[in-house]
C-alpha cells in the first residue's frame, strides 16, 4: 500500500453505514469513491460531498461535508487499494460482478456486511488471498439522497481468515484509526463474526418485528425476555457448531451470558439497555428496521436464515429463532 493517507478507497454498497465509513474516511483525507444508488450518489456530487449528521463529545451536534467522490454506475468506479464490500448480503453478487477491473489493484478487501457467509462471497470475486475478516459495530442512519447520520462510534474488527493477524491488517486498522473509529485487531476474527451474527438475531428481529429503536428492545420486559431466549438458542447452536463465541466490545457478552441464570441475563440485557439510554444512544435505528421501513429486501437469510438452518442441521432446538425467520421471510417476500 502507499503511505497512509494516500490509500484509494471503494465502498461498494453506500447506504447508511458505507456512507458514515466512507465519508469518515475522506474527511481524514483518503481517496474515497462510493457505489451508491443513483439519487444519492446525484446529490453528493450536487451539494459537493455526503453531508453526515454527527454528534461529537466536544462540539455537541455538527453537520459534516465529506468530499467523497459518488458514482451510481460501476464502469466508472477507478481501482483501489482497499475494497470494502457494505451492500446488503441479498445484493453482493450483483454489485461486485461489474468492478472486474478494480480486481487487480485491490491489496485488501474485507466485508462489513451481516453474517459469516460473505467473506466467501467476496472472496469469489477478488480471490481469498485478497480477503481479510472484519466485523463492525457502527451504525448509521440513511436520512435522505446525500444525508446521513452517524448514530452508533462502536468498534470495528479485523484480522486474518480464518485466523491471526498481519502487516497488512495492521495497516487497515490504522487507516480506520486515522478517520476516528475505534479498531480492534485480533486473531479470533471468526468468532468475532458469529458472536455478531448470534447478537444481531435478536436485534435484527425485534427490530423489524416492532420497529423500535435498539435501546427500546432491551428496556421492554416482554422483549428483553424474547431477546434473551434469542440468545439462548443462537449461543447453543454456535457451540454446537464449534465456534468459539466470546465477550467482545459493544456486542452482549455470549460467553458470560451462557453462565448468567435467565432472570440474571434478563437484567443485564435491560441494565445494557439503559446504558444506551444514559448516552444519549436514542437514535440508532438497526439495519433490518430501516429496509422494512424503505421497502426493501432483508438479510433474513444471512442472519435469522444461517442459524436456523444450522440448527436444524446440528438437531438443536431454536423454536424462537425459527420462528423469527419465518415471520421475517414473509415480510421480505411482500418486497420481492
Amino acid at each position: 500500500m502507499s503511505a497512509l493517507g494516500h490509500e484509494r478507497v471503494v465502498i461498494v454498497g453506500a447506504g447508511a453505514l458505507g456512507s458514515v465509513y466512507g465519508g469518515m474516511l475522506a474527511l481524514a483525507g483518503f481517496d474515497v469513491q462510493l457505489l451508491a444508488r443513483e439519487a444519492h450518489a446525484r446529490a453528493i456530487g450536487e451539494q459537493g460531498g455526503l453531508q453526515i449528521e454527527h454528534r461529537d463529545s466536544e462540539h455537541g451536534e455538527e453537520v459534516l461535508l465529506a468530499p467523497v467522490r459518488a458514482e451510481w454506475r460501476p464502469e466508472r468506479i477507478e481501482p483501489a487499494e482497499i475494497v470494502v464490500l457494505l451492500t446488503k448480503t441479498v445484493d453482493s453478487a450483483v454489485a461486485l460482478e461489474p468492478l472486474a477491473h478494480v480486481v487487480s489493484e485491490v491489496r485488501i478487501a474485507v466485508s462489513l456486511q451481516n453474517g459469516v457467509a460473505k467473506d466467501g462471497e467476496l472472496a469469489a470475486w477478488c480471490g481469498a488471498e485478497r480477503v481479510a475478516g472484519a466485523m463492525s459495530v457502527v451504525g448509521g442512519t440513511f436520512l435522505e439522497p446525500g444525508r446521513v447520520r452517524f448514530t452508533l462510534p462502536g468498534p470495528t474488527f479485523f484480522g486474518e481468515l480464518p485466523g491471526g493477524t498481519s502487516e497488512r491488517v495492521q495497516r487497515l486498522g490504522e487507516v480506520f484509526r486515522a478517520a476516528g473509529f475505534e479498531v480492534v485487531v485480533t486473531d479470533r476474527i471468526l468468532s468475532v463474526e458469529w458472536s455478531k451474527m448470534i447478537h444481531a438475531v435478536p436485534v435484527m428481529s425485534l427490530a423489524a418485528l416492532t420497529r423500535l429503536p435498539y435501546h427500546r428492545l432491551l428496556l421492554d420486559p416482554d422483549l428483553s425476555t424474547l431477546f434473551v431466549r434469542l440468545i439462548r438458542e443462537g449461543t447453543a447452536v454456535a457451540l454446537a457448531a464449534g465456534v468459539d463465541l466470546d465477550d467482545w466490545p459493544m456486542l452482549m457478552p455470549l460467553r458470560t451470558m451462557a453462565g448468567m441464570g435467565d432472570d440474571e441475563a434478563l437484567a443485564f440485557v435491560q441494565s445494557f439497555g439503559r446504558g444506551l439510554e444514559e448516552k444519549g444512544m436514542t437514535q440508532v435505528i438497526v439495519s433490518m428496521l430501516q429496509s422494512v421501513e424503505s421497502g426493501r429486501r432483508l438479510e433474513v437469510e444471512a442472519v435469522q436464515g444461517h442459524v436456523a438452518r444450522e440448527a436444524e442441521r446440528l438437531g438443536v432446538a431454536a423454536p424462537t429463532v425459527d420462528a423469527c425467520y419465518r415471520l421475517l421471510r414473509g415480510i421480505d417476500a411482500s418486497f420481492a
